[in-house]
């Protein structure tokens, strides 16, 4: 006797899965969909398709202890965000990979991860800003961009 499994409980399945948090994003690659073609190759962006992804990008303030934790200049690497930031370097926060990792953010350009992000937000990359830039952090909110991992980087 052939056995079928019935079609509702895949339909559960599905909507807890996509429910789940996990990450859903789609390496960028040429053909990949419509959704993705308009930024499968960003100018300035190199030739490397499976480390790209759209994802989403949002901006905090270190220096800033509701923003961070109890150290708010102080950086998952040890490093101070604070000085680093306020002498221009473009700092960013993400799970995904490897400290010190750089990563090209579409329409921002490269930044190297010198924090972590709270675990439930594991799949974005949080621009550092500074202190006094509270207004200009939460003007750019959440947005999705293409992020490539800088080649020759974990």
């Amino acid at each position: 006797m052939k056995k079928t499994i019935p079609f509702i409980p895949l339909i559960a399945v599905g909507f807890l899965w996509l429910g789940s948090g996990i990450d859903l994003a789609v390496p960028v690659t040429r053909g990949g969909g419509p959704e993705i073609t308009t930024v499968a190759t960003p100018e300035g962006f190199e030739q490397y398709p499976a480390s790209g992804r759209i994802r989403e990008v949002t901006a905090y303030n270190v220096g800033v202890k509701r923003q961070t934790d109890g150290t708010p200049c102080l950086g998952a690497t040890g490093e101070n965000l604070c000085s680093l930031v306020a002498q221009g370097f473009k700092v960013c926060a993400a799970n995904f990979v490897a400290p010190k990792t750089i990563l090209n953010i579409e329409g921002y350009g490269e930044c190297v991860v010198l924090d972590r992000t709270n675990r439930r937000f594991s799949h974005r990359v949080d621009i550092a800003m500074r202190k006094d830039e509270a207004d200009k952090a939460l003007e750019f909110g959440i947005q999705r961009r293409y992020v490539e991992i800088k080649p020759g980087h974990p």
